[in-house]
């Protein structure tokens, strides 16, 4: 909108942050932001805020994903000092971009300045984890699983309760609206629990993972920071571990045997969500299979807590499984790919497997699982690539363990689900390989893989689920589109998730599911005539 221009007709000077010796500014305080481009921003930042010349003006364009948290962190940079933000989209118009302009100059009269101040860490104290009650985010079921290895290691931990209405309005309140989705939802559980009547915050910790990008969700932990400091709970910690090769290093102080126990529930979890997903819609007696689930999920629950043999309790699972009496199976199957938190909580993605179940469609779901050896997978190479020779090692144990343990597990379902066995994390990225190369590491990458996996095992439709805006479900939203036409137009739907619960959602759920039944009959009537060919 030459921008620039307009500002110099109003007579004053407008420079880019180009401009400016950014080279000289020291962001070692702004810990693990990985976008170059938030880089040069925060730098900007740190010497305009502290120039009574100089004043920002902040341009972005609507939907873009670093700039949801930058903006942020921005703004805590500049500490009370003034500032524009545009926001660009292709329905700006001059007139508007002028008036505000106009405004935003005339308000600098007042304008003052200030010292800038450091980031804060995210985890304040030196208190022993011990000796608090780490809170974990209802993301899936897996999360009792984690919560129950803290315990076995001596640390309280609680599930927070599932996410509601409530959840979303706190969530919503403490943010901006331009964030994904799940960084609401999140934000909203915490401020939920701090208002319980007996939230101790000397004894509180929250436990919310980070990440190297290029996904957001590795600024979540930051910017919970920044809501908890605002509410005045600046002594409740966080528990961010990395999750990359210095995962072991960050949870070691626990216990050696954590992240085994951790990843062995995680794994079970998905052996009990499997079998629940292949029962449900066939079961004779509506609400037995939920039962049966939920009385395995509690002793999976316990025999992590108490350090016992998980093999037992999947076994025992496997024979009440088996004992729920079904009809045939005629259905056709969806597979659900996509982001990790939307499609693995029920109530962020507006229980989508039982819509499907509801619309005559059996739904298998991109497991949990799925993504921890993918963790381990991206260490290695990144290892690798660094000369990082004992951490490429501990990734090959860690990874030789994960396999052992996964094959060993297995034996108590016997193998009798469809979609019991899972693809390895390298057949994945090549199959993925042909549009998405897996040095672009992340989600997206894992939901073309697995579509395609899903598509080679006679799946009738792909869904698609993810935040909207978010960063890797758009590109895996694009590229899926190349896929379906390269796989004889499989029925693919793609869900974008605000909170809103649109009613237009479940209307297009309805048409897809009509497609795949579609698609389903097509196959079938394919396959008897080259039967009868034959």
């Amino acid at each position: 909108m030459n921008l620039p221009a307009k500002i110099r007709d109003l007579g004053v000077q407008a420079i880019p942050m180009d401009c400016l010796p950014l080279s000289e500014v020291d962001l070692s305080g702004q810990k693990n932001l990985y976008w170059r481009s938030g880089q040069k921003i925060l730098a900007a930042a740190a010497l305009v805020r502290d120039h009574p010349q100089l004043f920002p003006v902040y341009i972005t364009n609507f939907g873009c994903g670093p700039d949801s948290f930058i903006t942020h962190f921005f703004r805590q940079e500049m500490d009370g000092k003034p500032f524009l933000q545009l926001e660009i989209d292709e329905h700006s118009a001059d007139a508007g971009a002028i008036t505000r302009i106009e405004a935003f100059l005339d308000s600098l009269g007042q304008a003052g300045t200030g010292k800038r101040r450091p980031a804060p860490a995210t985890v304040r104290s030196n208190d022993p984890l011990r000796s608090k009650t780490v809170y974990l985010p209802p993301m899936a079921d897996h999360a009792h699983a984690l919560a129950a290895a803290f315990r076995a290691c001596g640390v309280k931990a609680e599930v927070l309760p599932e996410s509601d209405q409530e959840t979303v309005r706190l969530g919503r309140q403490h943010s901006s609206g331009r964030e994904c989705y799940p960084l609401a939802l999140t934000t909203g559980d915490m401020v939920k629990a701090t208002r319980r009547a007996n939230f101790d915050p000397d004894r509180s910790a929250f436990f919310m993972p980070t990440g190297k990008g290029p996904c957001r969700f590795g600024q979540y932990n930051r910017y919970h920071r920044q809501v908890l400091d605002r509410l005045g709970l600046e002594r409740v910690d966080i528990l961010a571990p990395m999750q990359d090769e210095s995962l072991h290093d960050d949870v070691r102080s626990l216990d050696k045997n954590f992240v085994l126990m951790s990843w062995r529930g995680a794994f079970a979890v998905d052996m009990l969500q499997k079998a629940l997903w292949e029962h449900r819609p066939y079961e004779k007696e509506t609400g037995q299979t939920d039962r049966v689930y939920h009385a395995s999920l509690e002793r999976v629950v316990r025999a992590i807590e108490n350090r016992a043999d998980l093999l037992p309790v999947l076994r025992d699972a496997y024979e009440d499984f088996m004992a729920i009496p079904i009809r045939e199976r005629t259905r056709p199957v969806i597979g659900i790919v996509g982001e990790i938190y939307i499609r693995s909580n029920r109530f962020s993605n507006e229980e989508v497997v039982r819509q499907i179940e509801r619309l005559g469609g059996e739904a298998w779901v991109a497991p949990v699982s799925e993504w921890l050896l993918y963790i381990n997978t991206t260490a290695a190479a990144s290892a690798k690539m660094n000369r990082a020779w004992k951490a490429l090692l501990k990734a090959y144990i860690t990874g030789h363990i994960q396999h052992r343990d996964e094959k060993r597990l297995l034996q108590g379902f016997n193998g009798s689900l469809r979609s019991l066995h899972e693809p390895s994390i390298r057949e994945t990225l090549d199959r993925a390989r042909p549009y998405i190369h897996h040095s672009f590491e992340g989600e997206a990458v894992l939901s073309v893989g697995k579509a395609i996996d899903y598509i080679g095992r006679d799946a009738s439709g792909i869904v698609n689920v993810m935040p909207f805006t978010c960063m890797p479900g758009t590109i895996a939203t694009a590229v899926l589109k190349r896929v379906r036409e390269d796989h004889e137009n499989v029925p693919l739907l793609n869900l974008a998730y605000e909170g809103q619960g649109d009613s237009h959602t479940v209307t297009r759920l309805e048409a897809f599911m009509h497609q795949a039944r579609s698609y389903q009959r097509a196959k079938q009537e394919d396959g008897s005539v080259l039967r009868e060919r034959c």
